[in-house]
This record gives structure tokens, C-alpha cells and sequence, in this order.
């Protein structure tokens, strides 16, 4: 007789009453984000508290509200911070020995204290505060790739079921980054509702429909852009051969003074498109207004 062995499986329950929010794709461009968030606060934390510290992307989930909120420590550090111009609010947390790691590093310690299992006094709040500030300047930086955002602390918690910012059926996605100061180590979370992110998740899914056409029609898609870039506006220099001074008789000119430019009358002049050379032209005028004839391109003149 053979037995068979099988392996075991990690099995997530599925409810069928309640439809994902968030698409592949979106997940990836949010995994990609935090992904840059993560490495951000590693330097963050290491420059603040000049201790050895690591931030490492760990996962990205879809949960109700509800069972986010369930699944926090309590106490936690919790942060609730606003990204305009993006509606509602998102979640910033630590756990606590992360929480007092950090504390106790920004009051000179070695951050190997045991962990107190409490809220944070008011001092030890705005010594934390310190470094989420931080930690937002470089959630905004990175987040520009998705959208400019504008991070705001509008309150810090402690209770977990006290950070209320949606109703508990709403679906949020959850940012995992594994967390390490010296020897502590804890899962930090952004918790970010599906209400907050969906203006940008219906500019990606602009951006997923476009990306399909062109793979579709490549052709199209270079006339498309072709008529894009027709309409951008670009700088056009006319310009004289270059002079070439000595500092002494730069630091010596007064008003009044000549420089001869030394650019012969029958030399065509350089037009730049940006800073690069691409034509010659002559000066002119036409009606009141200055202008030049280009009589050459820059290939044409061989110089």
C-alpha cells in the first residue's frame, strides 16, 4: 500500500458577495510605489536615529476595513495622515517595540529596551512625530509617479478601533513592510481605502487602456504621438559667433563700452532649437518686427 503525502496549502477564504476592488495592475503600480517607500524609510531611520535599521516591501492585500482593524496589535502606534488633493484619509502604523526602539534612540539609548505595552506619553509622541515627518516627505516623493500628493498628520492613535477613517465593509489595500531597528523587528502597515485611491486608479486604468492600443495598433499610436509632440513648445535661439573675453576686461567694462561681436556680415547666423544647432539664417525684418530666413540647415552649412 502507498501513501501519498500532500503538501499543505495556504488557503485564504474567498467571499464571493464581495468584489475585489483593485486590479492586477493597480496592485502592481502600488507594489512598485511602496517598494520605493520602503528603501526611503530604511535611510530615514538610519540617518535619524543613527542605529542600524531596515525596511524591507514585504506584501500588498486587499481587506474590508473592518478586518484590517481587527488584525493591529492594540495598542499601536497609529498615525492618520491626509493625501491631498486625494479625498478621505490613509494610515500610517508601527508596531510598539519598532515605536520604542525608535524613542529610545532619539533619547540616546540603545534602543534595546524592553517594550512597554502602552500608548505613548506626549513627549514621546512628538519625538516620534519627528520621525514621521520625515518618513511623509518620502512617502510624497515616492507616490509622484502615481500622483503629487501632499501628506498631512491629522491625528496619531493608539486604540486601533479609535482610527476610524471609512465604514468597516469598505474595502482598503494594505502595505506590509517588515520593519528592523537594532534587534527589534515588527510589520509597520499603510492602510489606504479603495474611496482615497480611486481617482488614481481610474487615471492607471486610462494609462492600461492606452498601453493596449498601442501594442494593438503601433502604428496609430506613433501618428498619435507624432500629433502630441507637434504641440509641445520648445525654445529658438538666433545667435551671434560667441566672444571671447579676458576676466580683467569683463571686470573693466562700464556703460557706453563697444564689444565687438566679430561676426562676419556675411556669415549666416546660428539657430539653436534647445540648445542644439539646427539651421542657419540671415537677419531681417519683417513689417516692425525682428526676424531671420533660414537659408541653410546646420547639416547642409558642414560646419
Amino acid at each position: 500500500m502507498t501513501v501519498v503525502a500532500h503538501k499543505r496549502h495556504n488557503v485564504v477564504p474567498f467571499d464571493f458577495r464581495r468584489q475585489s476592488k483593485f486590479t492586477r495592475d493597480h496592485v502592481r503600480a502600488l507594489q512598485i510605489v511602496h517598494e520605493t517607500f520602503a528603501r526611503q524609510l530604511s535611510t530615514v531611520l538610519a540617518t535619524t536615529l543613527r542605529s542600524a535599521a531596515s525596511c524591507t516591501f514585504s506584501r500588498i492585500e486587499q481587506y474590508s476595513y473592518d478586518e484590517y482593524v481587527r488584525s493591529l496589535p492594540n495598542p499601536s502606534y497609529i498615525v492618520i495622515l491626509s493625501l491631498n488633493p486625494l479625498p478621505g484619509a490613509a494610515i500610517l502604523q508601527f508596531p510598539l517595540p519598532i515605536t520604542f526602539a525608535a524613542i529610545d534612540r532619539l533619547l540616546g539609548g540603545t534602543g534595546e529596551a524592553a517594550s512597554p505595552k502602552r500608548p505613548l506619553t506626549e513627549i514621546e509622541s512628538n519625538l516620534m512625530r519627528s520621525v514621521v515627518d520625515r518618513a511623509l516627505r518620502e512617502l510624497e516623493y515616492a507616490y509622484e509617479t502615481l500622483v503629487r500628493v501632499e501628506t498631512e498628520v491629522v491625528a496619531q492613535e493608539f486604540n486601533p478601533q479609535f482610527a476610524q477613517i471609512t465604514s468597516p465593509s469598505d474595502m482598503v489595500l494594505v502595505v506590509s513592510i517588515d520593519t528592523r531597528i537594532g534587534d527589534k523587528q515588527g510589520p509597520a502597515t499603510i492602510c489606504i481605502p479603495f474611496t482615497t485611491m480611486q481617482p488614481v486608479l481610474e487615471a492607471l486604468a486610462s494609462q492600461s487602456l492606452f498601453q493596449d492600443h498601442r501594442a494593438a495598433d503601433p502604428e496609430q499610436w506613433q501618428r498619435q504621438l507624432e500629433r502630441a509632440l507637434a504641440g509641445v513648445p520648445v525654445e529658438l535661439h538666433v545667435r551671434f559667433d560667441s566672444v571671447a573675453l579676458t576676466s580683467q576686461e569683463i571686470i573693466d567694462l562700464q556703460v557706453g563700452d563697444v564689444v565687438p561681436l566679430n561676426h562676419p556680415v556675411d556669415k549666416p547666423l546660428t539657430v539653436s532649437v534647445d540648445g542644439v544647432p539646427c539651421y542657419r539664417a540671415v537677419s531681417g525684418r519683417r513689417g516692425k518686427r525682428l526676424a531671420c530666413l533660414i537659408v541653410a540647415t546646420e547639416q547642409e552649412s558642414g560646419e
